[in-house]
């Protein structure tokens, strides 16, 4: 069984010659003004780049995956994107770029050229008329949508969190909850992809389709997305309901929470009888916003930090840590509007590992109720709650909701706790239901056993040979669960 941890990433990014001959003939094949970017931008190079080779380490968000690039860069420009990559690659380096780091596996690490898109982050189009909007990839969803509401418009869904970038949402499939939304690629209609000789292709439904839909969900391997033009919904409130209610409730009477809801999504804590759920739906009343003090102590004090509390007490006290756990949802908010994106989205102070999986939505039920069961039969201690959400489904090549209506069930545990039995054992559960694991969290497969589960893989790899014949956006990730560029 593969480790998916990759603490540290050493891969081969510089690659003999005799395998991986210079690029420089295929320069003349570019698109039109791609070599006179290069020139330019190489010029400048020295001034985007952060740190000197081998000096720098680069880790993720939980801090749980690091890696040590040649070099990283802060480019400000999509020209300085371009000169970076196009570099690299005639020198048979790889390149990886990077924007919050809120992946839990190793998709983002590289021992060659790092981007971090920090300072590539700007609005650069609103339209109320036309619903449209146009990002860099290095702005993060939460500055984006905080832009966005008063200009009127609003993405129709967001994840729980808001943290990560344009591209890095775009790249693994980002998505809220909701049986009549899709994941937050659905809503792109346009990007920038710099591919990997440097050139920039412009790609939407209408041109190069085929590059388009492969990169709505492209896991970091057809290049850096430079900027992404989303559909949008006008500004909108959302009446949220969270409410602790008993689980055997919530399963019985899952079709119905999901149905009659816009969203709905419910967390339960190993060890409680209870649920806590969400239900959020669009409604034309004002917003009515919590106080600071509140919003702190909801999201911080209650649902971080006494969580955090919860869990050291368990370690001392474990039947304590289990009854301060199902004790603290039940102190947040329970009813109140506000703007769309404060809703959907909520504080993480506490550092955690992460996996989901994507099953039918018709399986939801069953598949819960199956590791409800291991896990009581399980002596391991859970400290993290199990999180379960619903989406539409998409004709996205490598989309987890590719061709069904999908239930996603997540399971968490603390940065410093074991994982791999707990995560093993559930993925276990999942592959009898033909499950996708999130590109962007952990898991334990392959690309032989990922393959079966997308019937458009091959479509996928076809436009990925295309963008990227000699996998300069490969790494040891990308390896492994999409295995090698086969032209």
């Amino acid at each position: 069984m593969p480790d998916p941890r990759t603490v540290s990433h050493r891969s081969a990014a510089r690659r003999p010659a005799a395998r991986r001959p210079p690029r420089l003939r295929r320069l003349p094949e570019t698109r039109p003004g791609t070599i006179m970017r290069l020139v330019k931008a190489a010029i400048a190079n020295a001034e985007v780049s952060l740190q000197g080779r081998g000096a720098t380490r680069w880790r993720n968000w939980a801090g749980t995956q690091a890696c040590s690039p040649l070099q990283i860069h802060r480019p400000r420009t999509e020209d300085e994107i371009a000169a970076i990559v196009g570099s690299a690659a005639i020198v048979g380096e790889r390149v990886k770029a990077v924007g919050s780091g809120h992946s839990f596996n190793g998709v983002a690490l590289t021992d060659g050229h790092l981007l971090d898109l920090r300072d590539y982050a700007r609005l650069l189009r609103a339209n109320r008329s036309t619903l449209r909007a146009t990002a860099q990839s290095g702005m993060t969803l939460a500055r984006f949508s905080r832009r966005l509401f008063p200009r009127g418009l609003a993405m129709e869904d967001m994840g729980d969190i808001a943290y990560q970038t344009v591209a890095g949402a775009i790249a693994t499939g980002t998505h809220g909850t909701g049986l009549r939304y899709g994941c937050l690629s659905t809503q792109v209609v346009g990007m920038r992809l710099v591919t990997a000789d440097g050139s920039v292709v412009e790609c939407s439904t209408e041109e190069d389709p085929e590059i388009f839909r492969a990169a709505r969900v492209g896991v970091g391997a057809l290049g850096v997305i430079s900027t992404a033009t989303f559909r949008l919904e006008p500004a909108f409130n959302l009446h949220a309901r969270e409410q602790m209610l008993p689980l055997e409730e919530v399963i019985d009477a899952l079709d119905e929470h999901v149905d009659q809801n816009q969203h709905f999504e419910f967390f339960w804590t190993p060890g409680s009888r209870y649920a806590f759920t969400k239900r959020n739906n669009r409604t034309a009343r004002p917003a009515q916003s919590l106080a600071a003090w509140r919003r702190f102590r909801d999201d911080v004090l209650l649902a971080n930090l006494a969580g955090n509390a919860a869990v050291q007490v368990g370690r001392v006290a474990p039947a304590a840590g289990r009854r301060m756990r199902r004790l603290i949802p039940s102190a947040t908010r329970e009813d109140y509007v506000d703007r769309s994106y404060l809703v959907f989205t909520s504080e993480r102070k506490v550092r955690f590992h992460e996996m989901e999986y994507f099953i039918p939505r018709e399986a939801a039920r069953e598949a819960i109720g199956r590791v409800r069961a291991l896990i009581e039969r399980s002596e391991q201690p859970i400290s993290m709650p199990i999180e379960v959400r619903f989406a539409a489904a998409d004709d996205i090549p490598l989309s987890m909701c590719e061709g069904r209506a999908t239930c996603s069930i997540a399971v968490h545990m603390r940065r410093h706790e074991p994982y791999e039995q707990y995560f093993a054992a559930v993925e276990a559960v999942m592959r009898d239901y033909d499950g996708r694991p999130h590109w962007g969290k952990l898991h334990f497969q392959r690309a032989s056993t990922l393959r079966p589960l997308y019937p458009q893989w091959d479509r996928f790899q076809q436009a990925r040979a295309r963008v990227d014949p000699n996998g300069t956006f490969s790494n040891e990730y990308l390896d492994r669960v999409l295995g090698p560029v086969r032209g």
